[in-house]
């Protein structure tokens, strides 16, 4: 369910999207590209409902189909994309332009695994592979 909710999210964002960059390549507007190799963006679902404006008519939604909404948020992977204090400073940069409305997009490293889960086996620690890709990206 949290794959369906988010893909029609999705749809809803991608327009906007394409409206903002049309926007801005016939306003020949100066952008901010924001380069990365860190960005500890956190789970990025409830914010995405929440700034399409649809997060209450789609919380409704899905109770209406008997599900709770907040099992449903705790499926999202959260994407480990970084490793501390440079990760969080692009994700907290990149909102806050956002929030002041100006134009900016940041550019990072698509990784297939995120940071290393760490389990203890026979008290040795293992790192393991962070598979947070493994619904998709919406």
């Amino acid at each position: 369910w949290w794959l369906a909710t988010s893909k029609a999210a999705q749809s809803l964002v991608i327009e906007r999207m394409i409206a903002t960059m049309t926007r801005y390549y016939e306003g020949n507007v100066k952008r901010v590209y924001y380069l990365s190799l860190e960005f500890l963006m956190g789970r990025l679902f409830s914010n995405t409902l929440l700034s399409a404006g649809i997060h209450d008519a789609m919380e409704q939604a899905i109770r209406d189909l008997g599900l709770d909404p907040d099992t449903l948020r705790d499926e999202e992977y959260d994407m480990g994309l970084g490793n501390g204090g440079l990760g969080r400073l692009a994700a907290c940069f990149l909102d806050s332009l956002a929030t002041l409305d100006l134009p900016a997009i940041g550019y990072g490293i698509h990784y297939q695994y995120g940071l290393f889960k760490q389990e203890f086996r026979n008290g040795y620690q293992v790192e393991l592979p962070d598979a947070w890709m493994t619904y998709g990206t919406p």
